[in-house]
């Protein structure tokens, strides 16, 4: 029996054959000795299938069945999953070299912690790099007011979280990575790992460039269901002031002072006067 503790990986997927082969090696070639990967595929009818064929005597198991939708097939997968660290990974990202073996050492130094994440990297279809995005600390308070200040590609968790606050909320199109962070934020144990595990892959077909608009409704609907509990009695304005003072001392005393006074530009500058890596 190995003594890293089992990790179970979900990749959900549907016509992604442009891109599933690079996700699935990403997370075979991980070499990590204790992995379950599961692959959910919703009908593909782009030759998705035969690529996932290629792999299957290195999966723990896969199906390619109509479902519900992305988030549906997601679920599907973790009700599979036996592993006691769990993630997913969209059939468009990739993990970085050595994600899986450190997200584990994280967990096996603090049997207490809930959730470990990293950085990650935006990238194009073609693999060329667009962002650098790097975190800090996490608090259910930013979290809130901030938005997603987690990278959910680079995102791992214990599978127990599922049995006390329940599965990805199915209604849910575009904000279920969100929705679910929020639902167990004020409540976990979570560490930041100051390393980039994953690439998030951005392109025309892309849910976040093709229903943006609804995924910032539902964004915004959970936003307000937990503001109150996240101000906790501060008025909102102070609260975020308080929150984005907080997260600029964290990335300063992490080494991350100019990625931070590069967001500014970024911020502040028209998109065609900075480079794409701001």
């Amino acid at each position: 029996m190995s003594d890293w503790p089992r990790i179970s990986i979900v990749t959900p997927s549907f016509n992604q054959a442009a891109f599933i082969e690079r996700t699935i090696q990403s997370v075979l070639n991980q070499n990590y000795p204790n992995l379950e990967y599961i692959i959910i595929d919703g009908g593909s009818t782009d030759g998705s299938v035969d690529i996932i064929k290629k792999y299957a005597d290195k999966l723990t198991y896969w199906v390619s069945e109509k479902d519900n939708g992305q988030t549906h097939a997601i679920n599907k997968g973790f009700r599979r999953a036996t592993g006691d660290i769990v993630a997913w990974l969209n059939s468009d990202d990739e993990y970085c070299q050595g994600a899986l073996k450190t997200a584990a050492k994280a967990f096996m130094a603090d049997k207490e912690l809930d959730l470990v994440f990293g950085n990650s990297i935006t990238v194009d279809e073609n693999g060329n790099i667009l962002r650098d995005a790097r975190h800090t600390r996490f608090t259910f308070t930013a979290l809130i007011l901030y938005g997603m200040i987690i990278s959910q590609p680079a995102s791992f968790w214990r599978r127990r979280l599922f049995e006390k606050y329940g599965y990805l909320d199915e209604s849910l199109r575009f904000a279920m990575d969100y929705e679910f962070f929020c639902r167990i934020g004020a409540h976990i144990k979570a560490k930041h790992i100051r390393k980039h595990l994953a690439k998030f892959r951005r392109h025309s077909a892309s849910k976040t460039c093709t229903i943006i608009h609804a995924g910032q409704q539902e964004h915004n609907q959970i936003r307000k269901k937990y503001l109150e509990e996240a101000c906790k009695g501060w008025p909102e304005k102070l609260a975020i002031l308080a929150v984005f003072t907080h997260r600029t001392f964290w990335y300063t005393v992490q080494g991350d002072g100019l990625y931070v006074l590069l967001g500014f530009c970024r911020r502040l500058l028209p998109k065609n006067l900075g480079p794409s890596l701001w």
